[in-house]
């Protein structure tokens, strides 16, 4: 998104970053930004601190969390500066920060409902975990609606979110943004049929089922525990030289456990993430806490890697059970939908001729920066409009193409 907008824009990028390596990325971005690149360090325990304050105060966790001075000190400084037309917000946990900027267009971002979460998160979880996880998701859907009274767009990465939203008590205009991925990496077909052990056949070179995600976070940590714990097992009983790769940067003690699971393999962060799913023979998405679109899935279907998922994994993704991905809700099949892609190679196909198809049409880059200026133009004629309400001077309007983001 950020490439696609600097295109035509000029952009100036305040950002959170949570790990020094991310630093190194810090000059790529300044070659794509016409204006200033800001990296933030986030201190964690700091964050932590403000975090806890916040929830006793009466507000979210997340709003403390995110809400320090370092940030709010960039950001004055970049407002000293020449006016900027549009503010583009991503995820309300920054929301914040931009009831304090003079600009006509406030878009949001939301990406999902992220209260949601900590509501999934609070039936899952035992006392007293479960009470802070409801306390969190009610009063971070107090902070959401509020968002959503002065944005100018609210924007959801699925149409499932945004009517969620909607029904949640959301305002304003609603809109649906979906996310993308690269689609120049695709996989050759697989060349060889796995042979179970039903079939009388071992292949010792093990199969290779791949979970992709940053392992820190408390859904996907979830997903691993439940794929390596519950469903994995019933896999290896059919296909017992079967690995299961964990990767993802910041790997949990939780996650880190998990390899003393036979066959299990935290492989950690990785340069890149597509040079291990080109490898795998399955990707798969157990998710049971879940909102918006997972990454996971459209970048498994993008280089042509056949998808298992729960039902959770693939809401907000225009994809069917038993045409693009296979679907189940319950170990048993889970497992089940492995050991039948594994050994029918006209499924495995089949399945992602059909996944990839469904990427190029839907979930392009091209395609979602289309809609992004579809959406900005829209608010552009509706700046106009207002403008001119007010009996601004015409020659006061500045080019849209000339327009800092």
């Amino acid at each position: 998104m950020l490439s696609h907008l600097a295109k035509s824009h000029d952009v100036t990028l305040l950002y959170w970053i949570d790990d020094p390596q991310d630093l190194n990325h810090t000059p790529f971005l300044r070659s794509l930004c016409r204006g200033r690149v800001i990296p933030v360090r986030l201190n964690r325990p700091f964050a932590f601190s403000r975090a806890v304050f916040s929830l006793l105060s009466g507000n979210s966790f997340t709003e403390g969390f995110y809400r320090a001075r370092a940030f709010q000190k960039e950001l004055d400084s970049l407002l000293c500066g020449p006016p900027f037309d549009v503010v583009y917000v991503y995820s309300s946990a920054v929301a914040p920060y931009a009831t304090s900027i003079n600009a006509r267009t406030k878009i949001v971002d939301f990406v999902d409902v992220d209260s949601i979460k900590w509501r999934q998160l609070a039936d899952v979880s035992r006392f007293p975990l479960s009470v802070l996880y409801r306390l969190e998701h009610k009063r971070l859907s107090k902070l959401e609606i509020a968002i959503s009274r002065w944005a100018t767009r609210s924007v959801f990465i699925s149409q499932a979110e945004a009517d969620l939203f909607k029904a949640t008590g959301g305002e304003g205009s609603i809109e649906c943004l979906a996310n993308g991925t690269d689609l120049e990496v695709r996989r050759l077909p697989l060349g060889k049929i796995h042979y179970s052990l039903t079939n009388g056949h071992r292949d010792k070179a093990g199969e290779k089922l791949i979970f992709v995600g940053t392992m820190d976070y408390s859904p996907n940590i979830d997903a691993a525990r439940y794929f390596a714990e519950e469903i994995f097992p019933l896999v290896r009983q059919q296909f017992p030289y079967a690995t299961f790769e964990i990767v993802g940067r910041r790997p949990s003690r939780t996650v880190r456990r998990l390899t003393e699971i036979e066959g299990v393999r935290v492989v950690g962060e990785v340069d890149d993430v597509r040079a291990y799913l080109v490898q795998a023979d399955i990707s798969v998405a157990p998710m049971r806490i879940a909102r918006g679109v997972q990454n996971k899935v459209l970048e498994a279907m993008a280089v042509g890697v056949p998808v298992v998922a729960t039902p959770q994994a693939i809401e907000g993704i225009e994809v069917q059970d038993g045409e693009e991905v296979l679907v189940a809700s319950n170990p048993r099949d889970f497992a089940r939908h492995i050991v039948q892609i594994l050994n029918d190679t006209e499924l495995q196909k089949s399945l992602t001729k059909k996944a990839w198809s469904k990427m190029n049409q839907c979930y392009n880059w091209e395609i979602i920066g289309a809609k992004l200026d579809r959406l900005l133009a829209r608010q552009r004629v509706s700046d106009k409009l207002a403008m001119q309400k007010e009996d601004f001077n015409r020659e006061s309007l500045m080019t849209f193409e000339n327009t800092r983001l």
